[in-house]
């Protein structure tokens, strides 16, 4: 007895924008961003010539406290080479930059990070 199974993290989500719309087209990232680097908002943060709503939320989840690519992308509900490509930009426009790596974070917070990647691979 066969049965039709439906993968649905092979396909694009039929509702919101398409992923290359959120980055131009853009595939690669131009920064080498791992799923574990942390990365911190400037302030003041420069204006984006193109702001997305992702990139704003992501500079709002930068500020305050580092976050991590995995975190952000989990956050954001977008696939991590997404995610770091619309963080790369906002580096290149200095709104981002890598938080210094000694930053410790709390049980609480590993929790909080743990539960939010979590709750985005639930979702896709």
């Amino acid at each position: 007895m066969a049965s039709s199974i439906r993968r649905s993290w092979t396909r694009e989500p039929a509702e919101g924008p398409a992923h290359f719309v959120l980055t131009g087209g853009q595939t690669r990232p131009r920064h080498d961003l791992r799923v574990e680097t942390l990365l911190t908002a400037q302030d003041p943060a420069p204006t984006a010539d193109t702001p997305i709503p992702e990139a704003e939320k992501a500079l709002a989840l930068c500020r305050g406290q580092p976050s991590s690519v995995a975190e952000i992308a989990a956050l954001l509900a977008l696939p991590v080479q997404i995610t770091k490509v619309v963080l790369s930009r906002l580096m290149e426009s200095g709104a981002l930059a890598v938080a210094d790596q000694q930053v410790t974070r709390t049980n609480d917070e590993f929790i909080s990070l743990l539960e939010a990647v979590r709750d985005g691979l639930q979702t896709l």
